[in-house]
């Protein structure tokens, strides 16, 4: 008789509810949050057993420890359980969630006790830094700004004679902390780029993914982190949808609604569209892309992320082949679309 186990994970202590087929409780426990006690637990369920907890940052850890423990590991996404109305506790909500493993209704987020793994550890990181650098910026701009001084361009962040022309020892305090700031958080992010180099040089699927137009060391980098493994994504089109570089239609009795962008990665997208923006800026195949996609009448937006697509595309296609991009074939690629249009 399969069990179904629901599991609250905190930093100090982790709630159990087991549950059998017909959804009678069965178990409840609460143990310390270690590994050894976690086992101990979870391996005094006979098989055939089921377990399930909520997407945290505890859910790294937990996935190699109990991924060979049970028969069907589920870890989901919090936004998409259903919530129990009535009081909120740690009993009630592990309860809920064993009975909805139990009835299917849980979706699992990918997890891979890969050696990608230990890279979103390092990419998260470096996205706060860089969160962090646009804050201070703005906040370092909006000064001048307030004074009614020019504030525009990048200029300002290397000019420190500049905080002279604000008005007053106060103003001139808070731009100096905010310029070194700045200044120091830059340093920290330039480290960062460092040990993305070190990952480069290290792995092939990497390097390959930099030889394409537009992909940086960092967005190579960030590319791996996040896909991990290639095998997970059945063909391009659903790669696309999970970058959210596609939209989808919302039907009903067979009448649209209108498109919508489903939500899934927005790191993606942002390197994708980035990417596409930074190829656009020489001649590779991909400019030639785009600008026979205005031709046909699409506009800059429309244009740009079809070059995103196949920005994607090609880099889900590196990373499974960990061949490096041929400019030569995509081009005689675009020459033949050419003549297949004429």
């Amino acid at each position: 008789m399969p069990k179904y186990i629901g599991m609250d994970v905190h930093s100090k202590t982790c709630m159990f509810v087991v549950v059998d087929e017909k959804g009678k409780e069965l178990i409840a426990q609460r143990v310390n949050t270690s590994e050894g006690e976690i086992l101990k637990f979870v391996r005094s369920i006979p098989r055939k057993k089921a377990l399930a907890f909520e997407e945290s940052n505890l859910s790294k850890w937990l996935y190699p420890i109990l991924k060979d423990e049970v028969d069907e590991l589920v870890i989901c996404n919090p936004a998409y359980v259903i919530r129990k109305p009535g009081p909120k506790n740690d009993y009630s909500d592990t309860v809920h969630l064993a009975q909805q493993l139990r009835g299917g209704f849980l979706s699992s987020v990918f997890h891979a006790d890969h050696f990608f793994s230990e890279l979103r550890t390092l990419v998260s990181a470096y996205e706060d830094v860089t969160r962090q650098i646009t804050s201070e910026k703005n906040r370092y701009k909006a000064l001048f700004r307030a004074q009614a001084q020019e504030a525009s361009g990048k200029k300002i962040y290397r000019d420190l004679d500049r905080i002279q022309s604000l008005p007053n020892e106060v103003h001139q305090f808070v731009g100096r902390t905010l310029f070194d700031q700045i200044r120091l958080l830059e340093e920290i992010r330039a480290d960062y780029v460092k040990q993305f180099e070190k990952y480069v040089k290290k792995y092939p699927e990497i390097q390959a993914l930099t030889s394409l137009p537009g992909i940086s060391t960092v967005r190579a980098t960030m590319i791996a982190a996040i896909v991990i493994s290639p095998d997970r994504f059945e063909n391009k089109h659903k790669f696309w949808s999970y970058s959210m570089l596609v939209r989808h239609d919302r039907q009903s009795d067979g009448r649209s609604y209108g498109k919508v962008t489903i939500r899934a990665n927005a790191t993606l997208k942002t390197i994708f569209i980035g990417a596409a923006e930074k190829a656009l800026e020489g001649d590779s195949s991909f400019r030639k892309y785009y600008d026979q996609l205005r031709e046909k009448g699409l506009d800059h937006k429309a244009a740009r992320k079809n070059v995103a697509r196949k920005i994607a595309a090609i880099s889900l296609a590196i990373m499974r082949t960990k061949k490096t991009y041929e400019e030569d074939y995509e081009v005689k690629k675009l020459e033949k679309s050419k003549l297949k249009a004429s």
